[in-house]
């Protein structure tokens, strides 16, 4: 259904303070309706429904940080919502970034994935900075050859500066999003095939032998798991973070927020004329046949989202708004 998105917010702000400030319940609602409106409906209000809502999150202690240089800053995000915490590594790796020319936040003890990456990486892009984003979440992917979920979803996310919009790429490292699981299984539907196996290591569709199980890799083979590991490590260990926490699904997650200057190595503004240039080439290639438009990564969600914007409102599943108190 088509809902006002003022109407939708203010809901939303309404739920989340039973458990946070207003000024933090405002800053989560701001990442889940841009995720609705983006269309990544994966990783936006759903977050709201199930056993564990993200309203009733009760976090452990304050959050507090652990480690700053003029270079670096590692967040214990003491339990909250990772998009809240994910905002402020946001802004502090802008910040640090601007003043001296890179950045890396690490964030560790989130009580919630911080959604897509795309979210934060554009605010770095937006300020003439490279920014990459990677994410880690308790284990639900099994490792090439392997049966067993020692990785998370994963995902990783970059954004390039332009003279226009962000040039944006995210993608989860895993065949699905979990969380596209939870929704298949609360329509009671099945998911594609070649997405998961269940816990003895067969192919299947049902999305709950699926959550038992493991998903595959993105692209089912070594080189979609080999990245997936990476983010293991840079959104784990490196973070002070969980990794490969298989057996019990409740575990914390880790995030990695790095922003480049590119004036550390070229011309800012030459850097994004050239980025610009890119998705002009790309844009004006030679197209397979029955492709009316050639388009670039975050094209699609980014004009989901400006469209919604323009129109005040947007699509949101039934049952999640019956969730949030609409009749």
């Amino acid at each position: 259904m088509k809902v006002l998105i003022s109407e939708l917010k203010q809901k939303v702000v309404n739920s989340l303070q039973n458990s946070f400030t207003k000024d933090e319940s405002e800053c989560i609602a701001n990442y889940l309706l841009w995720a609705e409106m983006s269309g990544i409906n994966t990783q936006g209000l759903v977050k709201m429904t199930g056993k564990e809502p993200m309203q009733n999150i009760k976090p452990q202690h304050e959050i507090r940080v652990e480690r700053d240089t003029k270079l670096s800053k590692l967040i214990n995000a003491g339990a909250y919502p990772a998009p809240l915490v994910s905002q402020q590594a946001t802004d502090a790796a802008i910040q640090k970034a601007k003043k001296n020319g890179f950045a890396i936040v690490g964030v560790h003890n989130t009580f919630s994935s911080n959604g897509a990456q795309a979210y934060y990486a554009e605010q770095i892009a937006d300020n003439d900075l490279i920014g990459i984003v990677m994410s880690r979440s308790p284990g639900s992917t099994a490792p090439f050859d392997s049966i067993d979920p020692l990785f998370g979803t994963n995902p990783i996310g970059f954004a390039f500066p332009t003279n226009d919009a962000p040039l944006t790429f995210d993608m989860a490292t895993s065949a699905m999003t979990f969380f596209g699981l939870i929704i298949a299984k609360s329509k009671g539907v099945n998911i594609p095939d070649n997405m998961a196996i269940d816990k003895d290591g067969n192919p299947t569709n049902d999305p709950g032998a699926a959550m038992s199980g493991a998903l595959l890799p993105f692209d089912r083979g070594y080189k979609g798991s080999g990245i997936g590991m990476v983010v293991e490590i840079m959104a784990g260990p490196l973070v002070a973070s969980a990794y490969c926490d298989s057996e019990t699904f409740d575990k914390e997650w880790g995030s990695t927020f790095i922003a480049i200057d590119p004036n550390l190595l070229v011309d800012s503004k030459q850097f994004k004329i050239a980025c610009s240039d890119i998705i002009a080439k790309i844009k004006s290639s030679r197209k397979k046949a029955n492709i009316d438009e050639m388009r670039i990564p975050g094209e699609r969600a980014r004009a989901a989202h400006d469209n919604a914007e323009k129109s005040g409102y947007v699509e949101v599943d039934d049952a999640i708004l019956h969730e949030l108190g609409y009749n």
